[in-house]
């Protein structure tokens, strides 16, 4: 598993502002992190991802980050994930939307954890300061547990993203995504991420963020709420 996250950190997604067709944008960032929750320690991060416009009205995203943590020879944090995702537009409002990801983190109880999941989504304001859009749809679930199980889940999925560009060197990039299971009312999940980008020089930005996850149905009775705070140098080229 470990190798194949490795792979995928060699490619990764942003929200998309306006491209041509055939442009590709990346993004690497490396930064502090600290979590608490399941874990609580202080790391090293790494983050890549791109955009590419594949057609007018299709792109294409892939957003990869890691961690790994040891105190005294002590595990203190592990989480590899990346996440693919494409945007095809119905009209100028409506699109819909396809999502995969692989997520590994044993201080939550996965081993490994594997989604897909599609949708529709809505743009609900567009403009040279605002972004906002609202998605819901089906997400798919499997996963190896800690606990040496195998589940897999169905999911309800609503979301939503918001950029907000106070002026041409500093935003504010939100997404909120909250997950019910369909077959189990009581199991359901609340994920929140905020981050704060100002430029620095020519392709070098700070980045600030935050990002706060609450499972009502945790595995095998681990903490509900974790949070991840991290604070990197970004490239942009």
């Amino acid at each position: 598993m470990k190798k194949v996250m490795a792979i995928l950190l060699a490619a990764g997604a942003l929200l998309a502002a306006e491209m041509q067709v055939g442009e590709f944008k990346q993004h690497i960032e490396l930064g502090y992190l600290g979590t608490s929750g399941n874990s609580d320690s202080q790391t090293l991060s790494a983050l890549y991802s791109n955009e590419y416009q594949w057609l007018e009205t299709t792109d294409l995203h892939f957003r990869a980050d890691a961690y790994y943590g040891e105190k005294d020879g002590d595990k203190t944090d592990e989480r590899y994930r990346a996440h693919a995702l494409a945007n095809h537009m119905l009209n100028d409002r409506w699109y819909a939307y396809a999502e995969a990801g692989v997520l590994r983190n044993p201080f939550e109880g996965f081993e490994q954890q594997y989604n897909g999941g599609i949708g529709i989504g809505y743009i609900v304001l567009d403009n040279a300061t605002q972004l906002l859009k609202v998605r819901g749809g089906y997400q798919y679930r499997y996963a190896n547990l800690t606990t040496g199980d195998d589940e897999d889940y169905h999911f309800l999925k609503l979301g939503a993203n918001h950029e907000y560009h106070f002026n041409e060197k500093t935003d504010i990039v939100s997404e909120l995504n909250f997950l019910e299971d369909l077959e189990k009312t009581n199991d359901y999940e609340i994920v929140f991420r905020t981050a704060l980008k100002t430029a620095l020089v020519e392709n070098f930005s700070l980045r600030v963020g935050f990002e706060v996850k609450y499972d009502n149905s945790p595995v095998d009775d681990k903490d509900k709420t974790d949070t991840t705070t991290t604070v990197g140098i970004v490239y942009d080229f």
